[in-house]
């Protein structure tokens, strides 16, 4: 018997209680904690209803929601966005895509039967009860590893450069993001005449992260490679949104371009790359590199919840699991805790909480990235301290560092 409700989410215990809540009020639900075969289940079941999470593996929710909603076969379906990613940029592009309603994680258990039912009804559907229905490769050899940041504030306002950092292994070069820091990195290259096959992997298109690329001397060179990953917004291709990206400068270069979702892929022999997606606004990805024995991650756009999370609110604990052990985190950092609370739910984190969250996750250490352009060199300088400060209080076995240009870190 096919299900009136059909719930896609990867968090159990979220997607569990959303299924309880649905099953005691009469409906015929199914959990679906796999969004890449959802499409599949929802054109063969034709639920009256579809429960979206956003921060999902594969498919994230607006890019199915953008999917159902495109299809004359699933259109009809009404679809409800569930979600601790409610930032308001979220919230419009889910009602531009078609959906009914955005519920904020966590939600009120009293409520949500309530809303849900409402839109049940609207749908002529009466309750009907009905049964619901990788590990990683051993590390390689360790061999010497070199981070450099190029740029790493929040604009590139009084000569400030935005987000890039580079991660050259014995054998290859891999860049994230492309921010006006990328033209130094650029430079150095062109001196040295290395690196001819680059790996570039772009969290997002937002201006600080890909203002560099019509500029990297690297995309003038018929002789380079440039390998460049990133996601697609459900509306626009990664193809048309690097391509606006360049601008008017068409690159020399060979350009291999590959779409990613959240999953772990082996880009290259030996070298995985484990991609998820970041709490910020937008389609934001962030990265695990695993290579030659090192763990590398790197978040610059992610706002943690830290102690002030509630028990549905699992973004922390996810990218928990994900980033534990690592070798090396690069991780937002922006405001101070004061700042911070003037900006919350704007994607972005306090270095304090990427403190703690580094620390308890046992990463070994930590460069805080992505600092607000208005803060002076001194300011910067006492947040560093700060950090190094609150790592040592609380035990961590955490080395912490202050992003700044030309910092370069062995992994």
């Amino acid at each position: 018997m096919a299900a009136q409700i059909i719930i896609v989410d990867d968090d159990p215990l979220v997607g569990g209680l959303t299924l309880d809540l649905l099953t005691d009020a009469g409906y015929s639900v199914r959990l679906l904690s796999v969004s890449l075969t959802a499409m599949d289940i929802i054109k063969a079941e034709k639920p009256a209803l579809v429960i979206l999470d956003i921060l999902m593996p594969g498919l994230d929710g607006l890019t199915l929601l953008h999917k159902l909603k495109s299809d004359p076969e699933t259109e009809p379906i009404r679809v409800v966005v569930v979600s601790g990613k409610s930032f308001e940029a979220e919230k419009q592009r889910a009602a531009q895509y078609g959906a009914e309603d955005f519920i904020e994680k966590p939600y009120d258990v009293d409520q949500f039967p309530r809303r849900i039912g409402e839109l049940m009804k609207k749908q002529g559907a009466e309750p009907r009860k009905a049964p619901s229905a990788a590990e990683a490769p051993a590390p390689a050899a360790r061999a010497g590893i070199k981070a450099v940041v190029w740029g790493c504030r929040s604009s590139s306002s009084a000569g400030k450069r935005t987000s890039c950092v580079s991660i050259e292994t014995p054998s290859h070069l891999f860049v994230f993001d492309a921010g006006s820091g990328i033209s130094s990195l650029g430079d150095e290259l062109a001196k040295s005449g290395k690196h001819k096959d680059i790996w570039l992997f772009l969290t997002h298109f937002h201006d600080d992260h890909v203002e560099g690329l019509a500029s990297f001397p690297c995309a003038r060179d018929k002789d380079c490679t440039l390998h460049v990953s990133g996601a697609s917004d459900p509306d626009k291709p990664l193809e048309q949104a690097l391509k606006a990206a360049f601008g008017h400068s068409t690159p020399a270069a060979k350009v291999e371009l590959y779409e990613l979702m959240e999953q772990t892929y082996e880009i290259l022999p030996g070298v995985r790359l484990a991609v998820f997606y970041a709490n910020h606004p937008g389609t934001t990805l962030a990265y695990v590199l695993q290579t030659d024995g090192r763990k590398i991650v790197y978040c610059p756009d992610s706002e943690l919840y830290g102690e002030h999370a509630t028990a549905l609110q699992d973004y922390d604990e996810k990218i928990g699991e994900i980033c534990r052990g690592a070798d090396l985190m690069f991780h937002d950092g922006r405001y101070t805790a004061e700042d911070y609370k003037k900006h919350r739910n704007s994607g972005h984190s306090s270095f304090l909480a990427a403190v703690d969250f580094a620390g308890k996750n046992l990463v070994k250490a930590l460069v805080l990235v992505h600092q607000d352009a208005v803060y002076s060199d001194g300011e910067l300088s006492a947040m560093e301290k700060e950090a190094r400060a609150r790592a040592n209080e609380r035990g961590y076995a955490l080395k912490v560092a202050l992003g700044r240009e030309g910092l370069e870190v062995a992994a």
